[in-house]
């Protein structure tokens, strides 16, 4: 692919979010933590397999439910797995994807902040 400003790189987009593919065979909601494309982020909008998503990838903090069974005091790390499961969990062989800053509340609520892509 050639350069298309002068051949010289030329900004395309801010860096907050990026364009994914939802992988066939998956449902998203607006405003959930989803990996897809080697990117975990908050989906920005609904869709089905093969639509097109915008995740947040920004270091935004968003509040988000998360499982009963997951821990989130202020400070922990939670995780994404990658297998197409999307589960949030505490299991660090998983991808590192949130950083509490507000612990889970009774109706299990954090407020997390999204973790660089790497």
């Amino acid at each position: 692919m050639a350069l298309t400003y002068k051949g010289v790189a030329s900004r395309r987009y801010d860096g907050n979010a990026v364009t994914v593919t939802i992988p066939a065979g998956q449902t998203w909601t607006a405003g959930k933590l989803y990996y897809a494309q080697g990117f975990h982020g908050i989906s920005q909008s609904s869709g089905v397999g093969g639509d097109l998503v915008a995740l947040a990838t920004d270091r935004g903090v968003y509040e988000l439910a998360i499982g009963a069974g997951v821990t989130a005091v202020k400070g922990d790390v939670l995780y994404i797995t990658t297998d197409g499961t999307n589960t949030i969990n505490a299991t660090n062989t998983n991808r590192p994807a949130l950083k509490v800053v507000k612990a889970k509340d009774a109706n299990n609520v954090i407020w997390a902040q999204v973790l660089e892509n790497r």
